[in-house]
């Protein structure tokens, strides 16, 4: 999590401030955008005054670049989670990791709104991910996993990943209007379960031998 500007982050009650000025803040954002949100309501909702917000972020998009390290933060928690998994993970590679995945916007089901905030800002508060280990090692995987026939040969790692964070990212995201068009609620976790179980079996349901 970001660090406040001013204050004691160390003490019980700087933790205790900070996280109420967070959730307050990632939830007007997430409600509100960038130009609707109100560091007035924010103070209101954290029980701070309002000045202090200012004195800990300096103003408004202040408050929001730590907003966004915060949610980057629990993504990269998350992708670090992976290097927990092994060579005997490798034939179920990509229902794990889409599981994962499913699992973390479950859990923080405001972070796609951040996100898609801090994109159509141009991706100008961009932190650094520290994403090289993780990846490196579902990379290294991955590969293996070619070369036992688990995937594709033809299909790179980025693309495999891609599909891979893109697909829960999506359902969260749009699950009102695909239920409208599909004429299905997506929102019940019976469908949603179905729905992921399903675009795992579409996408790794059988395995290509070696050259193939």
């Amino acid at each position: 999590m970001a660090k406040l500007i001013g204050g004691d982050p160390d003490t019980q009650k700087g933790e205790k401030t900070r996280k109420r000025i967070f959730d307050a803040a990632v939830r007007e954002f997430s409600s509100k955008g960038y130009a609707g949100a109100r560091v007035d309501r924010i103070a209101e909702a954290a029980k701070i005054n309002k000045q202090r917000i200012y004195a800990y972020f300096g103003d408004k998009e202040g408050l929001f670049v730590a907003v966004w390290q915060h949610t980057s933060d629990l993504i990269n928690a998350m992708d670090h989670e992976l290097l927990d998994l092994g060579d005997d993970d490798i034939p179920r590679l990509g229902q794990i990791l889409l599981q994962r995945y499913n699992d973390f916007h479950e859990a923080h089901p405001d972070f796609w709104r951040i996100f898609m905030l801090e994109n159509l800002m141009g991706d100008r508060h961009h932190p650094r991910l520290h994403k090289d280990r993780p990846y490196t090692h579902i990379r290294e995987l991955y590969e293996r996993g070619q070369a036992q026939g688990h995937f594709d040969p033809t299909v790179s790692f980025e693309s495999f990943l891609f599909v891979l964070i893109a697909v829960p990212f999506f359902y969260t995201s749009n699950w009102r209007t695909m239920s409208d068009t599909l004429a299905t609620d997506l929102s019940r976790p019976e469908v949603k379960e179905r729905t992921m179980n399903e675009i795992g079996r579409m996408l790794f349901g059988r395995a290509r031998p070696p050259g193939e």
